[in-house]
């Protein structure tokens, strides 16, 4: 989740823990319209750029969260992910050099 704090020129700052991760501010080409941004993380391949326009600051904020909260729970799956697949193909290649127990069990009949 991002910790908000409005700027004395009326846009936002948006942290995680020490490290600003998000920005809302007014856009310059029209006032009608503002900017969210996630600047404190790489994005994963296939994602959208962590940046668009709302309406409202508030809705503004609210899509940085949406994104930012994505970007974690993808980032949490990735190590188990990564984890249960090593695991799997260790899994398949030391079945495969083994012999299944019905063939020993025929070879020495």
């Amino acid at each position: 989740m991002i910790r908000w704090e409005q700027q004395g020129d009326a846009n936002w700052q948006g942290s995680s823990g020490e490290l600003v991760v998000a920005t809302v501010t007014r856009d310059k080409d029209d006032t009608e319209q503002w900017l969210w941004t996630i600047t404190a993380l790489k994005r994963p391949k296939g994602w959208r750029k962590g940046a668009g326009h709302r309406t409202s600051w508030l809705e503004a904020r609210g899509a940085a969260d949406d994104y930012w909260n994505r970007w974690l729970a993808a980032v949490a799956l990735r190590p188990d992910i990564e984890r249960l697949a090593r695991e799997s193909i260790k899994a398949e290649r030391g079945s495969a050099k083994k012999p299944a127990p019905e063939k020993v069990a025929r070879k020495r009949l």
